[in-house]
């Protein structure tokens, strides 16, 4: 029988069925109960590991934190438990809470605020990958089913009298439970919580729900602010011999450091970049371990310390002062979208292009960036920054990321519920992504070798984060970076140049080589990039040009538009 008409019969089943009358704090604190119980799988799972319940004592404090849990949630429930206002709350809840369970519990998955922006984020393409049978069949069983239950339960109230007696005991009794919880077990939740601070986004639905009161109120408060101009005077030093720079930026996605065979990977996921002879900087992290937070923080002079997204929507960017300084700009776009870092530049889309020999109607290729790249730089003839922002490795539909020639690696995992895909190929999957990116970066390389006739060429290739591939029972990437996997935050980053332009900038390639295995980060990209376009400004510092120790010492001192800062900042 199809799940439609199964789910259908039950409502229809449950909708002739005559419910009891409740009172609202008993719907409430049955809610609350099976919120505890059923929708916490994560947590209890994470909870049972660090705790195993050896004795009679850890079982009770294992059994307090359910009571507690409870209770805390029929306290704030109870706000909301009058006729009214109960059951259009308790819907949503439970709507939230199934969606939050399924990818807790599938993906590992963390709900904190930056996991809540790539919710909100998302675009149609990539939550379709998501939305297969097992989703929707959790979300029936665990949404849709209690939310009908709320709707078509009767309701009744005391009166007044009675009312305010049993609100004022069941307040009573969760303090109760609350207090003597904290009094016999308070030394076991102070080393539970101190030791596992990750916690407290694992708790459904209140961790997804204080992430979206996070993100709600982060960027109205940030945009009442004034729009800052962060450099007001930005100078392109122009080359002796008038030749013009092209560089290409290229923003990779949910690419791992350690799946590059050109950082030591055992398999060969990189051959052509090897052929061409890039650098390959082996450590470096990402901002953030998600594209809504990365991709603003790569762009941004803010360091990661300081980093917030309201605030980098509200500040000029990387884009904004290569403009200034004269650099035409464009931005290529095959994923989710530039998240407002292209708001001021020019853009094409993917799907504004939708070439059918690289789209299949609902998303394209990165070849299609290719394509692009080579109609921007066909009639160009000034100094020019292209960013193509790539589809990459981009999951859970993992075997969509490569074209049939380039995946070298089988078995693979053709489906979205990649944890249901044996290991093996699972990182098949994930490898033949990396190879495709491979060939990509080495087609750019190709056009820019090319092109190095009449344009000093480079391309500087970052990932925006990585991906976790099950370790652990942690899937796809948005983990809280104080407790995301190197997995997560360990990106490639690859540079190559022309000749040309190696000689045009007195670019030491062996000095290069031998940095490759310092520590970088996204800190150092927004000061490396105007480096590399000779961009004078007094935001610029040397310290976090990545390329600065390998120019001569009076070329990058020229580029310093002000006082030097003190290199303090961690990279």
């Amino acid at each position: 029988m199809p799940l439609s008409s199964l789910l259908r019969g039950l409502l229809q089943r449950l909708a002739a069925t005559r419910l009891p009358g409740l009172h609202p704090l008993v719907l409430s604190a049955g809610a609350a109960a099976l919120l505890v119980l059923l929708y916490n799988g994560q947590l209890w799972s994470a909870v049972l590991g660090w705790w195993p319940g050896r004795t009679v004592q850890d079982i009770a404090f294992l059994l307090s934190i359910g009571f507690v849990l409870a209770a805390a949630f029929f306290l704030v429930l109870q706000i909301f438990a009058f006729k009214r206002a109960l059951k259009p709350i308790l819907v949503l809840i439970f709507l939230a809470a199934a969606g939050v369970s399924y990818f807790a519990s599938a993906f590992g998955v963390m709900m904190d605020h930056a996991m809540i922006a790539n919710v909100m984020q998302t675009d149609a393409h990539e939550a379709g990958d998501l939305m297969n049978a097992s989703f929707l069949l959790h979300m029936a069983i665990y949404g849709l089913l209690p939310a009908a239950f709320i709707v078509l339960v009767p309701l009744h109230h005391h009166g007044i009298k009675r009312e305010l007696m049993h609100r004022l005991g069941a307040v009573a009794a969760c303090l109760l439970v609350i207090g003597t919880s904290a009094t016999f077990f308070y030394q076991d939740y102070a080393v539970l919580v101190r030791g596992h601070r990750e916690i407290r986004f694992m708790i459904n639905p209140s961790a997804a729900i204080y992430g979206t009161v996070r993100y709600a109120t982060a960027f109205p408060s940030a945009m009442a602010g004034e729009f800052k101009t962060i450099a007001a005077h930005a100078e392109r030093r122009p080359a002796a011999d008038g030749r013009k720079t092209v560089i290409v930026l290229v923003v990779g996605e949910t690419a791992r450091a350690d799946h590059f065979s050109l950082n030591g990977y055992e398999r060969e996921t990189t051959p052509r970049l090897a052929e061409r002879g890039v650098v390959s900087f082996g450590e470096v992290r990402s901002c953030a371990t998600s594209t809504a937070d990365s991709v603003p923080c790569m762009f941004s002079d803010l360091a990661r310390s300081d980093y917030s997204p309201a605030e980098a929507a509200t500040r000029e960017n990387l884009l904004d002062i290569a403009v200034r300084a004269g650099v035409d700009v464009i931005w290529l776009e095959n994923n989710s979208s530039c998240k407002g870092v292209c708001a001021r530049v020019p853009t094409r889309t993917s799907w504004e292009v939708s070439d059918p020999a690289h789209c299949d109607g609902s998303e394209c290729s990165d070849e299609i960036l290719v394509d692009m790249l080579k109609f921007a730089m066909a009639s160009n003839d000034r100094d020019l920054l292209v960013v193509m922002h790539q589809i990459g490795s981009h999951g859970p539909a993992y075997y969509k990321r490569s074209t049939p020639e380039f995946r070298a690696f089988a078995p693979t995992c053709e489906t979205s519920q990649i944890q249901s895909c044996t290991e093996e190929q699972l990182i098949n999957t994930y490898d033949n992504s990396i190879r495709y990116t491979d060939h990509i970066l080495g087609e750019v390389i190709d056009m820019l070798d090319k092109a190095s006739d009449r344009f000093d060429t480079a391309l500087l290739y970052a990932s925006d984060h990585g991906e976790s591939l099950g370790e652990g029972g942690i899937y796809l990437h948005g983990l809280p970076y104080m407790f995301a996997p190197a997995a997560q935050t360990h990106i490639p980053m690859v540079f190559w140049a022309s000749p040309a332009y190696r000689e045009a900038a007195s670019l030491d390639k062996g000095c290069l080589a031998r940095n490759a295995g310092l520590d970088y980060s996204h800190d150092n990209l927004f000061h490396s990039v105007l480096g590399l376009f000779d961009i004078k400004t007094d935001v610029y510092r040397t310290d976090l040009d990545i390329f600065a120790p390998c120019r001569p010492a009076e070329r990058t001192a020229v580029l310093m538009g002000g006082p030097e800062t003190d290199g303090s900042a961690l990279r």
